[in-house]
């Protein structure tokens, strides 16, 4: 079954976001894959409500930098090749505060993480993937969160292509 949902992300604060538009541009050419806006998602929410915007406007969170655990692999779409992140008091507030602001009974991010490439290739080829990327920070700072409209379940590369972001707030030091 098929819903529309808007989904709030974290968004990678500058350099660490272009390295990340880089990565996941260079793998989306070489496997035709979907192309997406690096991301942290803090949560889902599948309700009907009132304008994501206002939501944003009641957010009053710093800049959060989060630890790095490692690039990973899954068997998930939306989780092919990932960039794997220690979770922070700092991310489980923003998280709880952005769902208390959206009336919204949202589950804090378990594994937080930035995708890197969203598509269906061996196993092989992502382990291989994974053991070569290595990135040039040990940290990732966020600086801005994003309302997307999108549809779920997101199983393929025109799911993804349809990703429409409706609302934005950076985060103030």
């Amino acid at each position: 079954m098929r819903t529309t949902a808007i989904v709030y992300w974290l968004l990678p604060a500058k350099p660490e976001r272009d390295l990340f538009c880089d990565v996941v541009r260079i793998l989306r050419k070489e496997f035709r894959a979907a192309n997406f806006e690096p991301h942290l998602t803090l949560f889902v929410s599948t309700k009907k409500a009132a304008s994501p915007n206002r939501f944003l406007q009641k957010i009053r969170a710093k800049p959060i930098r989060l630890k790095i655990r490692g690039v990973a692999l899954s068997e998930k779409f939306t989780k092919t090749l990932f960039v794997r992140f220690k979770s922070s008091p700092e991310l489980r507030k923003l998280a709880n505060e952005l769902s208390r602001a959206a009336k919204s009974r949202a589950k804090v991010p378990r594994d937080p993480h930035v995708s890197l490439l969203y598509q269906k290739i061996p196993r092989e080829t992502k382990k291989e993937l994974a053991r070569v990327i290595k990135l040039p920070f040990c940290t990732a700072r966020f600086d801005s969160i994003a309302a997307v409209r999108m549809t779920l379940p997101v199983r393929t590369r025109a799911d993804v292509e349809k990703w429409k972001i409706i609302a934005k707030k950076r985060l103030c030091r």
